[in-house]
């Protein structure tokens, strides 16, 4: 082999040795990662983009011209639905960002005409303008759903509070962790694919539905049957979830082990009567097919999902996200 032949068999073999300078993130659209919107720059367009809605002006939003914005799954212009109605917004919410995807979520509440909303908002930062804007927004109605006080509604601060070293895991991980959260949601008959810490905690449109102080009379408050993430999923209490499709994990916080899904539960409400794993009967609430859509985080240390709050609403049997077909 000649000297340029040796040369470049060890410029090769170096290069296959060496790793990539910026490897593709979960949900980016590109290896090359921009990071030049960090996490306070994006929770601040978050906070504008609420701005915008209490004053239900969408010219306030940094928007881009080509936005994607949806309600409850329906895409429509800014400016109508919520924007038409809303009369406040909650003054502290739980936000959460990712630089690694330019993603931002805020979770709260908003008021229509002076009526409380549970809401959830994920918004994507691109060439610094809003490129897309999901919604997930929870009124009170007769069918059976939790529903908080939201004057008493608070965010636990361990999904603002960075992890120890030892207590992070890789954005990787935590989605597997994330996913298999609704694996167990998913048919539930008391076998559990997720790691739950022991102190495990939801929060669901507003409402404990694991603490025993909450379970109270309302509707659809599974606290009122078992306390705790893990043994509520042992007793098979959500067996109606036939499945939840269209998971996406579009925001990951690797330093405070954060992760916001999106996805839809769906209940054929086959049968109305089914039983625990320790015997109990149980009746459905509803008695036909419908879904659910969410906005949902996920709060991972150590590996195990310690804290979940989540807002979800019904939506028609079926209904597709459009987000699943964004790449």
């Amino acid at each position: 082999m000649g000297r340029w032949g040796t040369i470049g068999a060890l410029l090769a073999a170096v290069a296959a040795a060496a790793p990539p300078a910026a490897a593709q993130a979960s949900g980016a659209a590109s290896a090359v990662v921009d990071r030049s919107c960090d996490r306070t720059c994006l929770i601040g367009f978050a906070r504008r983009y609420m701005a915008a809605l209490a004053a239900r002006n969408p010219a306030r939003a940094p928007f881009a011209d080509d936005i994607l914005f949806t309600e409850n799954d329906v895409a429509m212009e800014p400016g109508r639905g919520l924007w038409a109605t809303v009369t406040g917004i909650a003054p502290s919410a739980l936000e959460v960002a990712d630089a690694e995807t330019g993603n931002a979520a805020w979770f709260g509440y908003v008021l229509e005409h002076g009526r409380p909303a549970i809401f959830a908002l994920r918004i994507a930062v691109r060439d610094g303008r809003i490129a897309e804007a999901e919604t997930v927004v929870h009124r009170k109605t007769p069918l059976p759903a939790p529903f908080g006080d939201v004057a008493k509604m608070t965010h636990d601060p361990a999904f603002q509070t960075p992890l120890t070293a030892a207590e992070r895991r890789p954005r990787e991980r935590l989605i597997a962790v994330a996913d298999s959260y609704f694996s167990t949601v998913e048919l539930n008959d008391g076998q559990v694919f997720a790691p739950f810490d022991a102190d495990c905690a939801r929060l669901e449109n507003g409402i404990s539905t694991t603490s025993a102080a909450a379970a109270g009379p309302g509707g659809g408050n599974a606290a009122a049957i078992a306390q705790g993430c893990e043994d509520q999923f042992r007793l098979g209490i959500y067996r109606i979830n036939k499945r939840v499709r269209e998971r996406r994990f579009p925001l990951v916080d690797e330093e405070r082990g954060v992760v916001v899904a999106s996805g839809f539960f769906d209940h054929a409400n086959s049968f109305d009567r089914y039983r625990l794993t320790d015997g109990r009967e149980m009746k459905t609430a509803l008695k036909w097919p419908n879904s659910i859509t969410l906005l949902e985080a996920f709060h991972i240390r150590d590996g195990r999902i310690h804290r979940i709050e989540a807002v979800f609403t019904y939506v028609p049997y079926f209904m597709h996200n459009p987000w699943s077909d964004r790449k």
